[in-house]
């Protein structure tokens, strides 16, 4: 389908009052502030539903101008061992999700999904996944239906839906999908198509596919807003370079509306805080705060590590987004405001994926075949930039 227009962001940073970086290892601070001014030209993108096609070509033009000031205490960052609550010995790790209400953690593996309980941390059921989900590391997604707890896991395969109370495998959703998001407000489950570029939406009560949605790019990631029904797709253009895009789809009507192009060549990593309905994107030099709404820019700034991203997640109440780099054995968390590094958790072997739940306050990583669960330590300041790449001249493109 054609795409009937791109978007464009230029995005000016003027920082005062900033040396090399922040006083790493020590109890002095700083006052950083930033000037973003942005200039942000969105256009809609082509749409195809299952029942229809949808073309649109409304041009939005916006400038958002806002001065960003955050003071920043320099200290050494967390050790995961002194805050570690439990490591709980899991099959696979290529995917996390939490229902904070039932209390369980859910890891997936390339053939198995390992239910945990959140409060004594102990493996409560491995569920066997079918033989046709099974063999592959990319693109896998897992997603929970909080109302009635049913999980959703994909592994290069068909869709296997798991209860959540038997924890037995109760059916398949015969599609090839990747990363997964639930919305339980209208009972649909979203994924990304990879090799179609699409993001498809499927009404779990019927089975039936409800929306699908070319997109122009390669999807790697899905979040929603389930208060607003707003999905989001982010992902590449080329396999190449990349050419990162984030397109905020109306979930309720299956179109999009607008597509951002973040002028990235590295893979994108994403996260929703529904409380402030903002969208959190990453690459490796950039961390961009979107409106959930329309994709204006809130902020722009320098992550201060020049690694790409593993996985993202939010804490809603102090609007703190976690994120885990690939390269550095760290678990990074950013203020969601002013997006400045406020915290460091230094873990051993490194993490590849994260999660938050708010009924235990715990954060949970993955990684080195297990669950780590840690103490959310909200006390900030505990960062030292030097060890993650600040400073070697990677800025924001």
């Amino acid at each position: 389908m054609r795409r009937e227009g791109v978007a464009v962001i230029l995005v000016v940073l003027v920082v005062a009052s900033l040396g090399a970086g922040y006083f790493a290892g020590s109890s002095g601070q700083q006052t950083e502030t930033t000037t973003l001014i942005s200039t942000s030209t969105l256009v809609s993108a082509s749409t195809v539903t299952s029942q229809q096609t949808v073309t649109s070509s409304t041009t939005v033009e916006s400038t958002v101008t806002s001065v960003l000031t955050s003071t920043v205490f320099g200290g050494q960052p967390i050790n995961g061992t002194d805050v570690e609550i439990a490591n709980t010995t899991t099959v696979g790790g290529i995917a996390i999700a939490v229902n904070a209400a039932a209390g369980v953690v859910y890891v997936l593996g390339t053939s198995s999904l390992t239910v945990v309980n959140a409060s004594s941390h102990s493996v409560i059921a491995n569920v066997a996944l079918l033989g046709n989900n099974t063999g592959g590391i990319i693109h896998a997604g897992l997603a929970v239906d909080l109302g009635t707890g049913t999980v959703y896991a994909s592994a290069q395969g068909d869709v296997v839906e798991v209860n959540g109370s038997t924890n037995t495998v109760t059916g398949e959703i015969p599609l090839n999908l990747g990363t997964l998001a639930f919305d339980y407000a209208t009972h649909v489950l979203w994924g990304t198509d990879i090799q179609a570029g699409s993001l498809v939406g499927v009404d779990v009560k019927t089975g039936s596919v409800v929306a699908n949605v070319s997109l122009g790019f390669s999807p790697e990631g899905v979040a929603l807003n389930p208060w607003t029904d707003m999905v989001y797709a982010d992902g590449c253009t080329s396999s190449f370079v990349c050419g990162s895009e984030v397109a905020i789809v109306n979930g309720t009507s299956g179109t999009i509306a607008t597509t951002v192009d973040l002028r990235w060549g590295s893979y994108p990593m994403m996260t929703m805080n529904p409380n402030t309905n903002v969208l959190y994107v990453a690459g490796s030099a950039q961390l961009i705060a979107l409106n959930g709404t329309d994709g204006q820019v809130v902020f722009s700034s320098n992550p201060q590590t020049c690694s790409p991203f593993l996985d993202m997640a939010i804490i809603p109440s102090s609007n703190q987004v976690l994120m885990v780099p690939q390269n550095y054995n760290f678990l990074l968390v950013y203020n969601g405001t002013t997006g400045a590094l406020v915290n460091m958790y230094s873990i051993s072997g490194g993490a590849d994926g994260v999660a938050y739940s708010p009924k235990t306050d715990e954060l949970y990583l993955t990684g080195n075949g297990g669950l780590l669960s840690l103490h959310d330590v909200l006390a900030t300041g505990n960062v030292n930039v030097t060890v993650i790449g600040a400073g070697q001249g990677c800025l924001p493109p």
